[in-house]
Parts: C-alpha cells; structure tokens; sequence
C-alpha cells in the first residue's frame, strides 16, 4: 500500500533522484528555464523554491553568522560554487512570499515515448 507515500519517485533510487534534482536545479538556476518532462518540472518545483528560500533569507539575514548558516545549507544542497548564483537570483524575488517557478506544458511530446514536455523558469518579480 502507498500509505503516505507522496513523493514521486522518477522511477530511480534515491541516490539517483538527489542527484538529478541537483543536476536539473543548477541548470534551472543557471540558464533561467530549461525543457523537461512534466513530472521532472513538478518534482523539480519545491526543490529549487527551498533553496531560493534559502538564499532569499541569507540576503535578508541581519547577522553574519545566520547568513553564513544559510549559504551553507545552499552549499549542501547544489555545490559550493552555486552559492553566489543563487543569492544573485534570489535578490529580485526578496519581497515576493513564494511561487518562484512556472511550469508551462509545451505542446509537443518527445518523439521516443510520447511523453508530455514541460519548461520550468524562474520569475523575476
């Protein structure tokens, strides 16, 4: 039974799923939107609005060292060198209370399984 079971689980192990959500997340954060499949966008979407939290509260962070604990919780998540690009797209989404993605479904399918394609990107304000 899939009692309490929520999380889609992409068909892969969890080692596996972890890293492609990190995979997929610096390239979304990277180029600003990328084509995907549907159910990777939707998986992807919490993934990276954590980690956009996470930057937008170490910007906002009055003291030094809540700011560095938050830019190492980034660190964790992506790799240390992602760490500055996500301060850089979290500060024009600084007053906005969430929904920092959009997922639009694109009209066609991928030509070997006809599955349903999907473009996630990042909002700026």
């Amino acid at each position: 039974m899939r009692h309490a079971k929520k999380r889609n689980s992409l068909g892969r192990a969890k080692d596996q799923r972890d890293a492609l959500l990190k995979s997929l997340a610096r390239e979304l954060i990277i180029h600003g939107e990328i084509k995907t499949t549907l159910t990777k966008a939707k998986v992807l979407r919490p993934f990276v609005e954590k980690i956009l939290t996470k930057g937008k509260k170490a910007l906002v962070a009055t003291d030094a060292s809540q700011k560095l604990h938050y830019i190492r919780l980034i660190v964790r998540d992506l790799s240390p060198d992602m760490s500055a690009m996500v301060l850089t797209k979290a500060e024009p989404i600084k007053d906005r209370q969430g929904g920092y993605t959009r997922i639009l479904k694109l009209a066609n399918t991928r030509r070997g399984d006809n599955t349903q394609m999907a473009m996630i990107q990042l909002l700026n304000n």
